[in-house]
């Protein structure tokens, strides 16, 4: 699906990412380790010396990398803990770690190179070294720990975005088709008269501008733009079914000048706001009503406006809830934040206008 990630995937992607950051770490921490005390041995040992040393060294530090990977799994598995129980288990890391990681040096050294082993020895240089290799572990288990912890936050924050994406995508599409139903009721209602009256002719013609509007709205992504050229081309369809229910009485006036009719715009949304016009003033009139669609640019900004003349007459009250006007504004507001306004009110000769300001952006 098209705007969405694959939430296995993601999963994986940010797994690997942990395991490849911290094992690259677990090898340079014990590289520079093993660098920094063969220099100095060679600064403070005779030749044969180093060489008895470095093949024991080597092996204790093989260990302490095994030992590292174990401490990064088990840190791993604290993902969603509270840090309180990370650092307790930190800390049980290190001590564990600086015990195995003593032993596993005495052993190697004791193994191959036994007579200077032997002869270096002492309880209270075996405990300095136990509580060197306790601070060394405590430093490799805190950095591993704010790896750890840095990229578990990484990954919520981009697992929240992805969430709040997904909300936002599901509230456009809500908005969207709470637009629909009153066009639908009031087309099919006039359809039904038509028959009625045996005009099969101008029935025919509102069906099929019916499924052309269908057609053409359904097939847009209510969470893409559309050119407003295209979005006018929408509102024909729309108004060429509403006009051969009221031939009489709906005067169109659509002023958009091609310089911004390549300005893209949430897809129809003037739908509603154009049949607001049809629904409360048109239906209600018996003296024609102008409606109006105007866009113009103005530096970055794309200004659109729908209004309506006053209607004249008695034909009863059309008023309404505000639910469409309020479903625009919604939307937009999803969709741009506050880099937008939008602005309903009536106007001085009893006709009504609808202003909405966004930011100007084009296809290319």
């Amino acid at each position: 699906m098209n705007g969405t990630t694959d939430p296995v995937s993601a999963e994986t992607d940010s797994s690997r990412l942990v395991r490849r950051t911290t094992t690259w770490f677990i090898l340079l921490f014990w590289i520079a380790q093993f660098t920094m005390l063969t220099i100095l041995r060679h600064l403070n040992l005779g030749e044969e010396e180093k060489l008895a040393y470095l093949l024991p060294r080597l092996c204790v530090t093989a260990v302490g990398v095994g030992v590292s990977f174990a401490i990064a799994d088990r840190l791993r598995r604290l993902a969603g803990r509270t840090m309180t129980r990370k650092l307790v288990t930190a800390f049980a890391c290190a001590l564990i770690g600086c015990l195995v990681h003593s032993a596993a040096n005495l052993a190697a050294f004791q193994l191959f190179a036994p007579t200077e082993s032997s002869a270096a020895f002492t309880l209270g240089l075996y405990l300095a070294a136990l509580l060197q290799w306790f601070w060394a572990y405590a430093a490799l288990t805190a950095l591993l720990l704010a790896v750890t912890s840095s990229l578990e936050l990484s990954d919520r924050e981009r697992r929240i975005a992805d969430l709040q994406r997904v909300a936002h995508t599901a509230q456009l599409r809500a908005l969207r088709y709470q637009l629909n139903p009153h066009f639908m009721f009031n087309t099919l209602n006039s359809i039904a008269a038509l028959i009625s009256r045996r005009e099969a002719e101008t029935a025919e013609a509102m069906v099929e501008n019916l499924a052309d509007f269908l057609r053409a709205g359904l097939s847009l992504d209510p969470h893409e733009d559309i050119p407003l050229d295209r979005e006018i081309e929408l509102q024909s369809l729309y108004l060429a079914i509403e006009t051969l229910r009221f031939p009489d009485r709906l005067r169109v006036e659509i002023d958009v000048p091609a310089e911004v009719r390549g300005a893209l715009v949430p897809s129809l949304v003037t739908q509603p706001l154009v049949e607001n016009v049809v629904r409360h003033a048109v239906a209600i009139s018996i003296e024609p009503v102008v409606l109006g669609i105007a866009a113009r640019r103005d530096g970055d900004r794309l200004h659109i406006s729908v209004r309506n003349s006053a209607p004249a007459g008695t034909r009863g009250s059309a008023g309404g809830t505000g639910v469409g006007l309020a479903n625009v504004a919604d939307r937009l507001h999803a969709r741009f934040d506050r880099d937008c306004t939008f602005r309903a009110e009536a106007q001085a000769d009893g006709g009504f206008l609808v202003a909405i300001e966004l930011p100007w952006s084009t296809a290319s």
